[in-house]
């Protein structure tokens, strides 16, 4: 395949990646971001090195944080699936079979469709495979032994593709040598810095997939068919039509994709980031096309039902009963996040703050959350607990995209004044609870009564009251079961 027709090939690629992420993946991106806060801090720098592939996850986390602005973070996974793709190219000794070095970065597209996913694995195998392209250049079994021993602590067990690639090139007793450290760098990490780690996590990646006990196959296949591929295009025969390659990658690419399509996930996260944006209008225009299939994209709807102005329009919506407007707790990373803004919204803000604080330490790869660091910081100003919200803020005040926020909500610490000149923190104050009591899920409906009550321009506490009294009729004796907790609120 000639130069131009490889730079057309890869260009269209980029294309394609975006405009299908940007349509089929809508608030994917954000979505990533929202469950990580890198922190600009050298502390926040040495947490992550200090276990194997640090590097890879310390870099991805950096590019993560760029999806705050999620078309800026899809154009970013654009460029880097297409990197990957040139890097595999530089790799291979024969340019006819170019068109192959698309397979591997179109698994990786298909196998980015699930949330768990990390972008650390994606960087991981980039810069192994740049390690590839430089040994074919200058082979050498010294660096390479070197490469794969500091490879393993910086990008973790994905370093494997270059030792792999290393050895089908050197064919000779030397790759003996990077068969022996291999094994070795593995059982040394794990019996000194890495004693915390089951075997199975450090062989396979720690910070590769968000469920640290749980190892996809296809995650193994996408590294074997990188670090295979190069050797392979060298015993093929000259293919007759590059293009038709192509053709059928594509057609390829479309089938997995399609196959590995979870329109209710796609359906849940984009509603989460079109609350999380007040996009109200937006919410109802892509729930009358589908219908939300679960109760927390009914949660997502109901709310911008109301903020919309559409209230009456309840039935309309496919509704779940009352947790279709209100969950109660769930503690993972995702249940709680509309759930948090209609209390928020309706002046409940302890069962706000709890929620969010739930929502973040759920991340089951212990990490924070920008977006309900801010909601938590704003609760506990709400509360008048000022010290509290400045630890949050000073964290916030560490990273890029919430330094601003984070520096003009300190004008509000100590500052009863400034919070009664606010209109959201004024308001807020007004109509949230007088006094505390005994939070209980089943019983909302009388919490919302007194919320009304306590404030007649509580207008959203006497819609949601309503809503609550009519669907519950329509509950079983099942559906009502309480999975929560009695919580002071």
């Amino acid at each position: 395949m000639n130069k131009t027709l490889q730079y057309i090939s890869s260009a269209a690629f980029a294309i394609a990646v975006l405009l299908f992420r940007l349509l089929l993946y809508p608030g994917a991106a954000g979505f990533q971001e929202q469950n990580q806060l890198f922190l600009f801090t050298w502390d926040y720098f040495l947490e992550r090195m200090s276990v194997s592939g640090g590097l890879a996850d310390y870099i991805a986390e950096f590019i993560t944080q760029f999806s705050y602005i999620p078309c800026l973070g899809e154009i970013l996974l654009a460029i880097l699936l297409t990197v990957f793709q040139r890097s595999i190219a530089m790799t291979f000794d024969r340019s006819e079979w170019y068109a192959l070095s698309f397979v591997a970065p179109v698994m990786m597209l298909v196998y980015m469709s699930d949330i768990y996913v990390m972008l650390s694995f994606l960087v991981a195998l980039i810069l192994a495979v740049l390690l590839c392209a430089l040994y074919r250049r200058r082979p050498g079994i010294i660096w390479a032994s070197v490469a794969t021993v500091l490879g393993f602590w910086l990008i973790g067990p994905a370093i494997f593709v270059f030792t792999l690639y290393a050895c089908l090139r050197e064919k000779n007793l030397k790759v003996l040598i990077l068969i022996v450290l291999s094994v070795l760098v593995v059982m040394v990490s794990r019996w000194t810095y890495l004693q915390q780690y089951p075997w199975k996590t450090v062989i396979s990646g720690i910070n590769y997939y968000r469920l640290p006990l749980t190892v996809p196959a296809f995650q193994l296949i996408i590294a074997i068919v990188t670090a295979f591929l190069p050797a392979l295009t060298g015993i093929l025969p000259t293919p007759k039509k590059s293009a038709g390659i192509l053709v059928g990658l594509f057609i390829g690419a479309g089938l997995g994709c399609y196959f590995s399509y979870q329109r209710d996930t796609v359906e849940l996260i984009a509603y989460d980031q079109m609350v999380r944006n007040e996009d109200w209008e937006g919410i109802l225009k892509r729930a009358e096309k589908y219908q939300p299939d679960s109760e927390l994209g009914s949660v997502s709807v109901n709310l911008a039902l109301f903020m919309s102005g559409r209230g009456s329009e309840l039935p309309r919506f496919k509704q779940f009963g009352t947790r279709g407007l209100i969950l109660p707790n769930i503690r993972d990373f995702i249940s709680n996040s509309s759930s948090s803004e209609v209390f928020w919204r309706l002046g409940m803000i302890n069962e706000s703050l709890r929620y969010a604080f739930d929502t973040q330490e759920s991340l089951v790869n212990n990490r924070k959350s920008g977006r309900w660091m801010c909601r938590m910081a704003e609760c506990q100003i709400l509360n008048g607990r000022y010290d509290v919200a400045e630890k949050y803020l000073d964290i916030l005040n560490h990273s890029l995209f919430y330094r601003k926020w984070a520096k003009n909500e300190r004008r509000y610490l100590r500052n009863e004044e400034a919070i009664a000149s606010d209109p959201v923190y004024s308001y807020l104050r007004s109509v949230r609870y007088k006094n505390d009591f005994l939070y209980y899920y089943p019983e909302m409906d009388k919490m919302l009564a007194i919320l009304y009550s306590q404030n007649k321009n509580n207008v959203m506490a006497a819609w949601y009251y309503q809503a609550w009294t009519a669907l519950k009729k329509y509950e079983t004796d099942d559906e009502q079961i309480y999975t929560g907790n009695a919580h002071g609120n």
